[in-house]
């Protein structure tokens, strides 16, 4: 039996997708940066790198795959590559904005635990205030990049908007 394949997209461009995310110069790369960072005194850059190659990289994925496997137009692929990414990284000044200001039992896993470890999060960098306000930069520039699609996107700009407010 064949595979099926999209017009666009031919299953080895998928799946070299796919493999890009997962080796090492997104998801391993991502974690050993991450790693190696902890006691480190990081910059933003250093730290948005360490997030792209992994909560982003993750995302934008995911939604790429999603895209090319519906057949996107390239003009649809990139705005979902750029929705993604956005949300990546507004996902992960959350998750770090969480870890210090939630308990233990409100997130469901150890709060505090990347100060423990002397990790590199957005609030130790940027302060909690800015940190908040770049979760929202973030958050908008993803929806933004939604606009091509309408009505179409309104799950995806649920998903943002849920990731944005939420307390776990």
């Amino acid at each position: 039996a064949q595979t099926p394949q999209t017009k666009r997209y031919p299953l080895k461009d998928i799946m070299l997708e796919f493999s890009i995310c997962g080796g090492s110069k997104k998801l391993i790369g991502g974690q050993v940066l991450d790693l190696e960072g902890e006691g480190q005194d990081l910059s933003k850059a250093q730290l948005i790198r360490i997030h792209e190659n992994k909560t982003a990289a993750l995302l934008t994925t995911s939604l790429r795959l999603g895209g090319m496997t519906a057949n996107a137009t390239p003009r649809q692929l990139e705005a979902l590559t750029t929705f993604g990414y956005n949300l990546g990284l507004a996902f992960q000044v959350i998750d770090d904005i969480l870890d210090v200001t939630q308990s233990t039992e409100k997130l469901g896993k150890t709060a505090g635990k990347d100060e423990a470890v002397d990790k590199a999060t957005y609030p130790s960098i940027m302060g909690l205030e800015k940190s908040k306000a770049e979760a929202r930069r973030l958050t908008k520039k993803s929806l933004d990049a939604l606009s091509i699609f309408g009505k179409k996107a309104e799950r995806l700009e649920q998903i943002a908007h849920h990731l944005l407010d939420r307390e776990f």
